[in-house]
């Protein structure tokens, strides 16, 4: 048997284990049905009334206010009218987000990012409305007259500031919960591993193994068999996320550009970030075998990649940011960030291309070294070795 065939049984071994655990497929199922069910809810939830709030500049006709209080009532609107001095103090208010629209005399219609077609429609109809009965009042009913009485409030409409598509708002929050599915699985199983060869140094049960096989193969085979386990619950998350955004029609969300690309992102970043931390989780559980031990010694790689988290959240706002796109570069952080930016915005194939390349390179180097220290401190029993110890033991 050569080393790939003792790697790929030692992975076998660590995967069947941890499969068989009612822990691990009960907490599988757990997420995956809180995620199917959770766009019917979200869907349910946001359909709720929210009060609108319209303000009113310049001159607008006589009985405006009840006019347009009785279209809003017709097309089941909730709106409150505010009456401000002057076209720019109502434009500040709108940018504030204080105001939902702004009604410029009868000739405009100010939004600040995104036009309000249910509430240009209340106010023009409202405004028409108004208008008629003033005509009505005045002029007789000849045929000319009635067609006075009958023209429509014409108005223009203009934003603020561009608009984000409905497929823009999509993204970001693909992109969000993709970065907090990299962030956790990562984390996790990167601690299943130092859990698994704490267990085994523990336990005693590493030192038969290490009687047919070398150190780094059994390292090496407890990350694949652990990963290939994580790969499987992202897939099946991932998959649930992907079916539940497309099936919960969210106002102002378009996720039909959202699908196989985005899970197979996902699926690609999850394995590098795994292979990268895997190993520093290997390494630095083999220098202990104690419980009591394990917290303080995870720490390192949770320190090490919660930068990464908290940049990819940046990055989900401004993906080409200068403090992003070098964070997306560096190998500790880039399975985060650059997931978030390949998501939520379009990054050059070759930024993905570089950042790919360079977290391989890192992650090789990093074989080598964890597989040095666990070489050296595996076999150390009792009190928590120290890394220098380790590193100087594995000459020997």
């Amino acid at each position: 048997m050569n080393s790939i065939q003792r790697i790929l049984q030692l992975a076998k071994r660590d995967f069947t284990q941890r499969l068989r655990s009612k822990a691990f497929v009960f907490s599988m199922l757990l997420i995956v049905g809180l995620v199917l069910i959770a766009g019917p809810i979200i869907a349910a939830a946001s359909g709720g009334d929210e009060i609108s709030v319209i303000a009113l500049v310049g001159d607008q006709p006589a009985g405006s206010d009840q006019a347009i209080q009785q279209q809003a009532g017709l097309l089941n609107v909730d709106i409150e009218l505010r009456h401000l001095p002057d076209l720019a103090s109502a434009e500040t208010a709108l940018s504030d987000g204080d105001v939902a629209m702004v009604v410029n005399g009868t000739s405009e219609l100010v939004f600040d990012k995104e036009a309000a077609p249910q509430l240009a429609a209340v106010v023009s109809g409202g405004i028409a409305t108004a208008q008629r009965q003033i005509n009505a009042a005045e002029m007789g009913l000849s045929a000319s007259e009635v067609g006075s009485l009958l023209a429509p409030v014409q108005y223009t409409e203009r934003t603020l500031e561009p608009a984000n598509s409905e497929k823009d708002n999509a993204r970001q929050l693909a992109a969000f919960v993709a970065l907090m599915l990299l962030y956790i699985s990562i984390l996790i199983f990167g601690q299943f591993v130092m859990m698994g060869v704490m267990e085994e140094k523990q336990s005693r049960v590493v030192e038969v193994v290490l009687s047919r096989v070398k150190p780094t193969e059994v390292l090496t085979g407890k990350v694949l068999g652990i990963g290939l386990l994580g790969l499987i619950q992202v897939v099946a998350v991932g998959a649930a996320l992907v079916f539940t955004v497309s099936t919960a029609h969210l106002a102002n969300l378009d996720f039909s550009g959202i699908g196989l690309p985005l899970l197979g992102s996902l699926v690609l970043w999850y394995l590098l970030g795994y292979a990268f931390y895997s190993f520093m989780y290997g390494a630095l559980g083999s220098t202990i075998s104690r419980q009591e031990d394990m917290q303080g010694v995870a720490m390192l790689p949770v320190l090490m990649i919660l930068p990464g988290f908290f940049l990819g959240q940046m990055a989900l706002l401004e993906p080409d940011a200068t403090l992003a796109r070098i964070a997306s570069f560096i190998p500790i952080w880039s399975p985060m960030v650059m997931a978030t930016r390949s998501t939520a915005g379009d990054v050059p194939v070759w930024e993905v291309a570089v950042a790919i390349a360079l977290i391989v390179a890192t992650t090789i180097l990093l074989v080598r070294l964890g597989g040095r220290i666990y070489r050296g401190a595996i076999l150390q029993t009792g009190k928590k070795t120290k890394l220098r110890t380790a590193w100087r033991s594995a000459n020997h």
